[in-house]
């Protein structure tokens, strides 16, 4: 039997290895996705771990509060029996079952306890969008570095086909000049060489993250613009089932769930006694039954603090509950506001001076090749072109990572549907 279940666990783990393999090897080969990237750190995140570990530790704690406390049995042994009938020895005199009535307080109990597993379900639904985020974040990054790095091979090629032999006209320029074109792709060179650095720090970290192998190659789709946001009208309204300020929400009925408990937990549970006893009665050895109840008679002290603290807790998370809902409130709207304007520089880094730019680079290639410019104008157009088109890549990011934040404040997910474990 145990070498069955070794067999079955072998053939678990090893179905369950090609499957992640064959998903790393889909992604790999048509590039890594937002969605893709967003999917694999949902399925290794050790935080969606600990958040389902809390869940079924809500759940221990419900199935504990549901449960009755158990009984307690008394025996009774002495010598009374033998000293009344003159025989001597001793017996058992009594058998006594003692069960608290936790009638009042369990049921209570058991409604702080179900709230509570619902705060910890909206949690977890929480934590699955600060990971979506988070994989956003390194994704949009690695995307930026991949495409930076692009742009600096194109630099490259460009100073390359400037300073090239078999142009005629570098023949006949000024020392001068020729100097300037060595150290122009000297530059491009360096550059190049810090980009591919900085993508191997965005990878690395894509990696980690991920938890991907350390030589999996890594390529993303081009970096591109997100879509419009919707309203900030629209995003308001479904803001209100925000998973974090769901959870505070929830919180704030166990903390009032929690004041009924301390009330009813000031005084012991009143107890249930049923005793059976052997005594000595008109001569003989006779069995005694009886019933009994048992109950706490506050008569000194009632025990205020549990209740007074239990009050002041739930105003502490009902007041917490607020500060989540403005503070998400606040974040989404400055998020919003962020990406409009962002969207309209973009817009108009397109006609204005992306396209611009390109025809004056080519243009002043041209000029160069036949002698009408400079070297120093064939620098300035490959500095424009570059810095340029190194902003807008720059713009396009900031503008993917807010449209990630903006799903993260509005509580919705990267993958088009509620998030759920």
């Amino acid at each position: 039997m145990n070498r069955l279940r070794f067999l079955f666990l072998f053939i678990f783990i090893a179905f369950e290895g090609i499957v992640s393999l064959a998903r790393l090897a889909a992604a790999d080969d048509g590039g890594w996705t937002l969605e893709s990237a967003v999917r694999r750190m949902l399925e290794v995140a050790p935080e969606r771990r600990a958040a389902e570990a809390e869940i079924a530790a809500r759940a221990g704690a419900y199935r504990e509060a549901a449960a009755w406390p158990n009984p307690t049995v008394a025996l009774r042994i002495d010598n009374k029996l033998g000293l009344e009938d003159r025989h001597g020895g001793a017996d058992f005199t009594q058998v006594a079952v003692s069960q608290p009535l936790p009638i009042w307080r369990l049921g209570r109990e058991r409604t702080a306890a179900a709230v509570q597993i619902e705060a910890a379900r909206s949690r977890e639904r929480f934590e699955l969008l600060r990971i979506e985020r988070e994989a956003a974040g390194a994704f949009h990054r690695l995307q930026l570095a991949q495409a930076k790095r692009a742009l600096a091979e194109e630099r490259t090629r460009l100073t390359d086909a400037s300073t090239t032999a078999r142009d005629k006209l570098v023949r006949y320029l000024a020392p001068a000049e020729r100097e300037r074109l060595v150290l122009l792709g000297a530059q491009a060179r360096q550059a190049l060489s810090a980009a591919h650095a900085e993508e191997n720090r965005a990878a690395a970290e894509f990696r980690a993250l991920l938890s991907l192998p350390g030589l999996t190659p890594i390529q993303t789709v081009p970096l591109r613009l997100p879509p419009a946001p919707p309203a900030l009208e629209t995003l308001e309204r479904a803001i209100e089932g925000h998973p974090q300020i769901e959870a505070a929400r929830r919180e704030t009925e166990a903390a009032l769930a929690g004041i009924d408990v301390a009330v009813f937990r000031r005084f012991s549970d009143p107890e249930l006694n049923l005793f059976l006893e052997r005594d000595f009665l008109n001569d003989a050895r006779r069995h005694v039954a009886g019933i009994g109840v048992s109950i706490q008679v506050p008569l000194w002290g009632t025990n205020p603090g549990p209740v007074e603290r239990a009050r002041a807790e739930a105003l502490q998370a009902n007041a917490r509950a607020e500060a989540v809902a403005r503070d998400a409130r606040s974040r989404m709207a400055q998020v919003h506001a962020r990406i409009l304007p962002l969207r309209e520089q973009i817009g108009r880094a397109q006609t204005q001076l992306l396209a611009p730019a390109e025809r004056m680079l080519r243009l002043t290639r041209r000029a160069f090749a036949v002698g009408e410019v400079n070297v120093l104008a064939l620098v300035d157009a490959l500095d424009a072109y570059v810095e340029i088109n190194a902003r807008h890549l720059d713009q396009i990011e900031e503008a993917a990572q807010a449209w990630a934040e903006l799903h993260f404040a509005s509580g919705q997910s990267l993958l088009g549907q509620e998030v759920r474990p």
